[in-house]
């Protein structure tokens, strides 16, 4: 009986919404004279929509509003990604990580607004990712098995755990690139020493500066 209720407030709203819409559509083309791009509108909840790579998000808890990446700029910033790390590039490490920090730090200066647990955890996946595909880069670049395992020694792996990570079955770089052995060989500090760009970082740093003065605005009244 619930659900049936839920169901039928539902259809009222979004027939309310569409007649609001209609209303809007047709001021805005009799009146204004302007064209309505009708493939860009529509009524829906607005975390289901697109608003210049954004969507917005209602806590159901406290009901605070939080904007995050919409779903068509996460898939173009994955694209983007995959593309400057691609294995078969012939690049150098230092030359991928320069193209790449450049891409980043514009990215993220448009889309530093973002808010929210949903939107931290973005971020942060999105710099695993990224360590993930320069690991596999690496590896590549590594060339030979025999390579891969003295590489994977020298950077403080266990011999006989390197050895047996890179001979046992037949892993392919991606897959080896998540392995234990290459995780804890290349860990996230070997990036950070070879200027690697952390959106995380930057997001938290830029937030802080922020609400820095709001706090100490806070700070001063209730003094």
């Amino acid at each position: 009986m619930r659900y049936a209720d839920d169901q039928n407030i539902y259809v009222r709203s979004q027939r309310a919404g569409e007649r609001v819409m209609a209303n809007v559509r047709d001021f805005i083309e009799r009146k204004l004279r302007l064209k309505v791009n009708l493939a860009k509108s529509a009524v829906a909840k607005p975390e289901e929509r697109h608003f210049l790579g954004f969507r917005l998000r209602r806590d159901p808890e406290d009901g605070a509003v939080e904007v995050d990446l919409s779903k068509r700029s996460k898939e173009r910033v994955d694209e983007k990604i995959r593309h400057k790390t691609r294995r078969n590039r012939g690049q150098s490490l230092w030359a991928t990580l320069r193209e790449l920090n450049e891409y980043l730090k514009g990215w993220i200066g448009f889309f530093w607004i973002v808010t929210g647990e949903t939107a931290e955890r973005t971020l942060r996946n999105l710099d695993a990712h990224i360590r993930r595909r320069l690991r596999a880069v690496l590896l590549k670049h590594w060339r030979s098995k025999r390579s891969i395992a003295r590489r994977l020694i020298k950077l403080g792996c266990p011999p006989k755990k390197a050895w047996r990570t890179v001979y046992e079955g037949r892993r392919r770089l991606w897959d080896l690139s998540r392995t234990a052995a290459v995780q804890k060989s290349l860990r996230n500090e070997y990036f950070e020493k070879r200027g690697l760009f952390s959106l995380t970082a930057w997001h938290g740093q830029r937030w802080a500066r922020e609400l820095a003065p709001v706090q100490l605005n806070l700070g001063l009244e209730l003094g």
